[in-house]
């Protein structure tokens, strides 16, 4: 039922910003179907968020993005550090399904690193713009944050 109602909630919210607040009796009447056929097409899952830790993943990505950007520019922009590209294979923990495919499509969105397949041995093929040792690290440092965002952690 919760889930029921925060779907309803977040899709009442996205009619009034797309509509500017215009017609919320037509927008609730949508928003109504729309969570309804939601919770027949994607039943609410296992995990519970956790509102803390979600908040603070969604204020962190801002900074980890433009860290990321900026590190990205350097190596393009300065004659004197040269790119490193290739493939580094990381070994997530979250199981595969949801949770672990909705990681990798937030972590493909920081720029120096794109989730590029699986292998066949489980591990997840990361391209990177500069193969660091560190990259495997933060990889799995970022998929803690995001788990514990989502309640997959326990």
């Amino acid at each position: 039922m919760a889930a029921g109602a925060i779907r309803f909630a977040l899709l009442l919210l996205a009619w009034a910003a797309i509509t500017g607040g215009s017609d919320l009796a037509l927008g609730a009447l949508t928003a109504a179907a729309a969570a309804w056929c939601s919770l027949l097409l994607a039943p609410p899952g296992p995990h519970r968020p956790n509102a803390a830790a979600l908040a603070l993943l969604v204020l962190r990505f801002p900074w980890q993005a433009l860290r990321a950007g900026v590190d990205v520019a350097r190596i393009a922009l300065d004659p004197r550090r040269t790119p490193n590209p290739g493939e580094i294979t990381w070994t997530p923990r979250l199981p595969p399904g949801p949770a672990r495919d909705a990681f990798l499509a937030y972590a493909s969105l920081l720029p120096g690193t794109l989730p590029a397949g699986e292998a066949a041995d489980g591990a997840i093929i990361i391209h990177a713009l500069n193969t660091a040792p560190g990259i495997a690290a933060e990889m799995t440092a970022a998929e803690a944050r995001f788990a514990r965002a989502i309640g997959a952690d326990a």
